[in-house]
């Protein structure tokens, strides 16, 4: 695929708040109405929506022959492999981001946490959540995604002692010392995929702050 463009005692809110400060960085995004943002949006779909059935397929069946426990440590050892797998095939680079990450290889740096913040006021505002295609600073198109917690997460992100059994959290807490990515809700925006098309060069008249 190659192109040129040329033209914890806190609420849930309160948490989600506080977890979206960030650096006054400036955001370019591309206009919903052009065909380069069409174009990007398209393709970046397609590849989070393969990375997330590969992904949800395999976690199922982990869960499927050791439970909750066994999900985690293929998370731990497998989930990063598959999405790189996919990421070369396609030419691109796959993340999915979290400002409470699990693993810190999914830790938003400033740029991403502007437009995760963004995805946050419009949730709070109960606004849509629809993707975006920002600017990175090298000038590459980046598909941004929100994902949504659903009531399989919260098995694994959601409360201790509540939606997650305290067991679970234990080896959770085992795997990944400095886990932050617990106590979501159903429906919250838990990260984002960011699909950078490292291959693709954005005249900056296409980008608008």
């Amino acid at each position: 695929f190659m192109f040129i463009l040329s033209s914890c005692s806190n609420t849930p809110t309160q948490t989600i708040k506080e977890e979206t400060k960030e650096k006054d960085v400036k955001v370019s995004y591309i206009s919903q109405n052009n065909q380069a943002f069409k174009t990007i949006k398209k393709k970046g779909s397609s590849i989070a929506i393969i990375t997330q059935v590969e992904l949800g397929k395999s976690l199922k069946n982990a869960m499927a022959s050791g439970g909750p426990e066994n999900a985690i440590s293929f998370c731990n050892l497998d989930a990063m492999r598959i999405t790189d797998s996919i990421a070369k095939a396609e030419n691109v680079i796959v993340k999915r981001l979290a400002k409470k990450n699990r693993n810190v290889a999914n830790k938003m740096d400033d740029f991403e946490s502007k437009i995760y913040k963004q995805y946050v006021m419009e949730y709070l505002d109960k606004k849509p959540l629809k993707a975006k295609v920002a600017v990175n600073q090298n000038s590459n198109p980046v598909y941004y995604k929100p994902i949504l917690t659903n009531n399989m997460c919260l098995t694994c992100h959601g409360t201790p002692g509540s939606t997650m059994t305290n067991e679970l959290n234990d080896k959770i807490k085992e795997l990944y010392p400095d886990d932050k990515a617990i106590n979501f809700e159903d429906g919250q925006p838990r990260g984002m995929w960011a699909i950078t098309f490292a291959n693709v060069n954005v005249n900056p008249k296409l980008a608008q702050w």
